[in-house]
């Protein structure tokens, strides 16, 4: 069981820094390999598993399918070639569950 790991499922490059600092870092090949890979992280209980905002084409059923779970949490990063903005909806979607309301609502009072 590996509850409390961290994990990053990433490109070469985006990956490499934290693996100094004791995450595992998972390269797919392929999007097959991405997918086996986040299967196992899940099954795993990693407590929290980073992908790059190009692996969620990859993995966008898999994390929908994880939402609802305590462990992991996904977080959404951009890679090394910089943002694309598509990890808010998953981020938002991780504050929802944690505290129960939209905080990233663009509604003003």
């Amino acid at each position: 069981m590996a509850e409390g790991k961290i994990a990053f499922i990433g490109d070469a490059d985006s990956v490499l820094g934290f693996r100094a600092l004791g995450v595992e870092t998972v390269v797919p090949k392929n999007a097959d390999e991405a997918r086996k890979q986040f299967a196992r992280l899940v099954k795993e209980k990693t407590s929290i598993i980073m992908i790059t905002e190009d692996m969620m084409d990859h993995l966008q059923d898999q994390i929908d399918e994880t939402v609802h779970m305590a462990i992991p949490s996904v977080v959404v990063l951009p890679g090394i070639t910089g943002t694309q903005r598509r990890g808010e909806d998953t981020i938002r979607e991780l504050i929802i569950k944690a505290v129960g309301v939209d905080l990233m609502s663009e509604e003003q009072k």
